[in-house]
């Protein structure tokens, strides 16, 4: 792993409870040795694991059958393999897997739970990495249910020259170490890990930063044509006539709905923790935002003229955005409190900043459908 945000936001998967990563990247650039380092390091090695291909089943990934016993009783002849039962999960090489196996751990990351038969497995709390090539030949590629299950994203890029220098003096200097694994020493267990866990869940979220992260939803799936998140996907949009043309929802094939949402407000509490912050603020989401969104997206062909990936889409076409409407968004949030109690002039006021965000104009139909729903209340 090369750059600092990247080793930071590493950190932070590691302390979110049943935080899902998915690292991406080619042949050789260290997700896997990075994964199995940390589950020796943080979780005492207690690693359930599954090396996909396609010819796997969904017994051959959940399921582990003893034959004596199911041949005398049948009792306690299937139990849950570890990839259920382990608090560090890692399915290696994701993309491999057949679509029938990949919508199989819907229910295990999700519900943490799994079902054979009248055979019921919970999973434990836990903490997930699945890894892929995406150039790999001849392979599946993820279903969008999980993609849109899986938390955090990250492009794994390939070393530079400092860091390639690092990596060989590590290995071959005074020493020859094959594989890195073998010098990793366990640091926590299990058990302290789950202790952060908790620590971490006790960051406060101000309600400011509740309100701007509904503002960037908004961008994400608003129009005021159409509802879009339940359009054929054969329709085709057209933005022309559109006095929100300019704004990031043009470049969208679809909306994306809530969950990115949960997971950003996770990982930035778990930034705020290793920074020793006892709440987040906007500039968390807006960090977590590039770890959380790529990997859910889908936009328009071209986008990709100008972007290389979702990522970077994310990182500067839609950080920008927000910052250019932070402002704005500051002044609308302002009114609103008095505008949801009836005060005229704030709701005319933000009936004129509706006109230049799309965000805004949400925000106004929520005032204008004088639905209190509950005090609002900004520190």
């Amino acid at each position: 792993m090369t750059d600092e945000d990247s080793r930071n936001f590493l950190a932070c998967c590691l302390i979110c409870r049943d935080a899902k990563t998915l690292l991406s990247g080619g042949y050789g650039t260290g997700k896997t040795t990075f994964i199995e380092i940390a589950a020796k390091m943080f979780y005492g090695g207690d690693l359930g694991i599954v090396r996909c291909h396609q010819e796997l089943t969904t017994f051959d990934i959940l399921w582990a059958l003893d034959i004596q016993k199911f041949i005398q009783s049948k009792i306690g002849a299937v139990t849950p393999r570890s990839l259920v039962t382990a608090p560090f999960k890692f399915i290696n090489e994701i993309q491999r897997l057949n679509t029938q196996c990949q919508n199989s751990l819907l229910e295990l990351l999700s519900e943490k739970s799994v079902i054979f038969a009248d055979v019921h497995a919970r999973s434990p709390d836990y903490i997930c990495f699945l890894d892929m090539n995406p150039h790999d030949i001849g392979t599946v590629g993820l279903v969008r249910a999980l993609m849109d299950r899986i938390d955090f994203f990250l492009n794994v890029k390939l070393l530079g020259v400092k860091e390639t220098h690092k990596l060989l003096l590590t290995k071959y200097h005074k020493r020859h170490v094959d594989d890195l694994r073998t010098l990793a020493e366990p640091v926590l267990t299990t058990e302290q890990m789950t202790e952060i866990w908790r620590d971490v869940e006790k960051v406060g979220v101000p309600n400011e930063v509740f309100l701007k992260t509904t503002l960037v939803a908004a961008l994400l799936r608003k129009c005021i044509k159409t509802d879009r998140s339940i359009t054929s996907a054969r329709y085709r949009m057209s933005c022309g006539g559109c006095p929100y043309m300019g704004e990031i929802c043009s470049e969208m094939d679809r909306p994306i709905a809530h969950r990115w949402i949960d997971s950003s407000i996770r990982l930035s509490k778990a930034h705020a923790w290793i920074e020793g912050r006892d709440t987040i603020s906007f500039d968390d989401v807006l960090w977590a935002m590039q770890y959380t969104l790529p990997h859910r997206l889908e936009l328009k062909q071209s986008v990709f003229t100008k972007y290389a990936n979702e990522a970077e889409w994310v990182l500067h076409r839609v950080k920008e955005a927000v910052a250019l409407k932070e402002n704005l968004w500051n002044e609308a949030l302002s009114l609103l409190e008095p505008a949801m109690k009836g005060d005229e002039a704030a709701k005319e006021k933000l009936a004129e900043l509706k006109t230049k965000c799309l965000a805004v104009a949400d925000l106004y139909e929520w005032v204008e459908s004088g639905e209190k729903g509950w005090e609002v209340r900004l520190p």
